[in-house]
């Protein structure tokens, strides 16, 4: 049973010592009262910023809030829009009281975006980083269509379905299982399957996602069945997927207090993994932000996860941010087994520039085999 731990350890210190492509900053919803599509070009965030997306930045650098990059982003008259993520770390792992202190890459990522005409987008990514997880994909491509704001939006390609909130930090318990019979994350940094979704928006207080994709990147993740036997997470990988998803974006204090509450369904034969998640936030102040995951394998195994993140905006450009996370490994297969992993961040979002952040933070990680803390400082240039 030792062995095992140990390799537990190890297994969630993989997960955390890399991290995939930067996606979206959920707070930024709570702080601004903007859903992510109305600065992104997708609905949930990440990867393309759009014309607003990019302005929203205009002026929160700490050092420089008025420093552009050189170049530009859309050209064409906009018909085109390009962007891209470099991160970089510098770290030492939990695992070993002697292990030395490292600067390595995170990512690499290139984005574009091809806007044809006002009802079609075709955009794509790609990240050069390694591929370090089951079901990570190193691109993703996809066409969005809407004759008009009033209509639902159809997407269809390789892309990351709908699931939960997505947020800017693949470390995160909600998206991973601490079970070494399983894959380090459960939802792996730059997950994508090819599958189609459609988006309906138009009520400014409610958005919904229906969903059906590919397993095969989901399939990837391993459990260990009855025997002890290592299998996939799902039973018939030629199966597609089927996703649902609402959030509710009241507005009752215009530009005072944001609120977003809402829950994500994602279901493939014995296997069902519900996200519900929910924030409230003070304009250009505070966010809190909850959720809540529970993954089940029927039969199998169960994760249930839980994540409070509290976000204080000190000035434009500059975020205090302390999370906490408690999450629990429930193996039904064999002898009932119960692992549980807790975690504390602490740190700063500092935007040196509009398109420079510095994040200092320290973590507190506490597993079956060991507790320890470390401190990392990690630079990103987006553009």
């Amino acid at each position: 049973m030792t062995t095992y731990f140990r390799v537990l350890g190890w297994a969630i210190l993989f997960g955390i010592g890399w991290m995939g492509q930067a996606e979206a900053l959920s707070q930024f919803a709570l702080l601004t009262g903007n859903r992510c599509i109305n600065c992104h070009v997708s609905t949930q965030g990440g990867a393309q910023r759009d014309e607003l997306g990019q302005y929203s930045m205009d002026g929160v650098g700490v050092l420089a809030p008025n420093y552009v990059l050189p170049g530009k982003t859309a050209f064409a008259d906009g018909l085109l829009l390009l962007g891209a993520d470099v991160r970089g770390q510098m770290a030492r792992s939990h695992v070993s009281p002697d292990a030395e202190r490292r600067v390595f890459p995170m990512q690499a990522a290139l984005y574009g975006v091809v806007r044809p005409s006002n009802a079609l987008k075709v955009e794509g990514t790609y990240n050069f980083g390694p591929e370090k997880y089951d079901g990570q994909r190193a691109w993703t491509a996809s066409a969005i269509y809407q004759p008009n704001y009033n209509w639902p939006a159809l997407r269809v390609g390789q892309f990351q379905p709908s699931i939960g909130m997505r947020y800017d930090d693949h470390t995160m318990l909600v998206r991973q299982t601490p079970d070494v019979a399983g894959a380090a994350s459960l939802i792996a940094p730059n997950y994508a399957e090819y599958g189609a979704e459609v988006h309906y928006y138009k009520k400014l207080w409610l958005s919904l996602t229906a969903g059906i994709y590919r397993a095969h990147a989901l399939a990837e993740n391993t459990v260990r069945d009855a025997s002890g036997t290592p299998v996939s997470l799902i039973a018939d990988r030629d199966k597609p997927s089927f996703l649902g998803r609402v959030v509710l974006w009241p507005r009752w204090v215009e530009q005072k207090i944001n609120f977003y509450l809402g829950g994500s369904w994602l279901k493939n034969g014995d296997f069902l993994l519900t996200n519900l998640f929910a924030g409230v936030g003070m304009q250009d102040k505070v966010a809190v932000m909850v959720e809540y995951a529970l993954s089940d394998k029927d039969g199998t195994r169960e994760t249930k996860t839980a994540s409070v993140d509290v976000s204080f905006q000190a000035r434009p450009g500059l975020l205090l941010f302390a999370r906490g996370e408690r999450g629990t490994v429930i193996r039904t297969a064999e002898n009932r087994l119960d692992l549980t992993t807790r975690q504390a961040v602490l740190g700063i979002q500092m935007f040196l520039t509009p398109q420079i952040e510095l994040r200092p933070e320290y973590r507190v990680l506490d597993t079956e085999t060991f507790r320890s803390s470390r401190y990392a400082l990690q630079l990103h240039v987006f553009y």
